[in-house]
């Protein structure tokens, strides 16, 4: 299926990537929600070994080049970055380039003339910011869900195990349910549409994984749309359903995508018994849906997202002081009705 044209990401999360809270400023306070658990070191060698690129002392400032603050999963990266930087004595600016590839390389050209030593940034143009990294070899950088030619580290995310959690919660639900057919629909962050980034390659992973599950079943992936933000996931929602009203199950890249979902499902069909949506993510109103079981909204994958964005400012600081910058590997829980108190305060 054609995706609905519209400028955007990841994502997605990566995500993201991704949510429901709204546009924060550069020093907003932690929202409600979460998401990711990274680890603080990698068993990846270190990254500025093969890298030029040396800091430039007495540069106490660490930036974000957000690709939308609409998305709870930047928010929250934001947040965690923010978090190191106060910790540690830095100043710390972010820039939101809302998905739109031109903005993008002004936010670059804008952190680095706020004399930034080293940045974190999810990037809708790969080759654009490559060619930025090239030209600022002082400036650390550090990408989400890729280590992107020129920057000397990333998130490392592990999409092979996602897809795994989506087809070992949706295996469980089917049984359960003595549910013996169906078709899946995907909703994917924009980016993922763009064969040049690394969130098409990791769609095209969670898609080989699902597809091998539906192998010898009569399960099938029909229909993957790419809605540019929550509201067009919702609508997408509804078209799917009518266009196709044997899909019942839902893999959302994105966890404002889910939730719009379910919403959606729960506004249009009174029993919502036989569906089922997974979220790539998840946070408080994730385990809150799960729990009361009332919702198509049944598992979802969680990271503690601002963790992970300290983490990612901690390596920033890094550079700065140290001339290094490690990858930080991401880590997600599978939380289904079976053990979704555990995740609840």
């Amino acid at each position: 299926m054609k995706k609905m044209l519209a400028v955007f990401l990841v994502a997605v999360l990566v995500l993201g990537l991704v949510g429901c809270s709204g546009t924060p400023a550069a020093s907003s306070g932690t929202p409600n929600a979460s998401s990711g658990t990274p680890d603080a070191a990698s068993d990846t060698p270190d990254a500025s070994a093969s890298a030029p690129a040396q800091p430039e002392s007495g540069r106490k400032k660490v930036g974000m080049c957000a690709a939308s603050l609409s998305f709870d999963f930047q928010i929250q990266m934001s947040n965690g970055i923010e978090r190191a930087a106060k910790e540690n004595g830095y100043e710390y600016t972010v820039y939101d380039y809302d998905f739109d590839s031109e903005k993008m390389l002004s936010g670059l050209d804008t952190l680095a003339a706020s004399d930034v030593g080293a940045m974190y940034g999810l990037f809708l143009a790969p080759e654009s910011a490559t060619a930025f990294m090239k030209d600022h070899p002082e400036i650390g950088v550090l990408t989400q869900g890729e280590v992107v030619e020129g920057a000397l580290a990333g998130t490392i995310n592990d999409y092979v195990t996602l897809g795994e959690q989506f087809v070992e919660a949706l295996d469980a639900f089917v049984k359960e349910n003595n549910i013996t057919s169906g078709d899946i629909a995907a909703l994917w962050l924009e980016t993922c549409e763009n064969e040049d980034s690394e969130y098409f390659a990791a769609k095209e992973q969670i898609k080989d994984v699902i597809e091998a599950w539906c192998e010898g079943k009569d399960f099938h992936v029909v229909s993957e749309y790419y809605p540019k933000d929550n509201e067009e996931a919702a609508n997408v929602t509804m078209q799917i359903m009518n266009a196709s009203p044997n899909v019942r199950f839902f893999f959302c890249f994105n966890n404002g995508y889910a939730i719009a979902a379910a919403n959606e499902i729960g506004s249009a069909k009174s029993d919502v018994s036989e569906y089922f949506v997974f979220s790539s993510e998840g946070d408080t109103e994730s385990f809150r849906l799960i729990a009361e079981n009332k919702s198509a909204y049944r598992a979802c994958a969680y990271m503690d997202i601002e963790e992970s964005g300290y983490q990612v400012g901690m390596q920033l600081i890094n550079f700065i002081e140290n001339g290094k910058m490690e990858n930080v590997v991401v880590t997600k829980d599978l939380v289904t009705g079976a053990n979704v108190q555990d995740y609840m305060e």
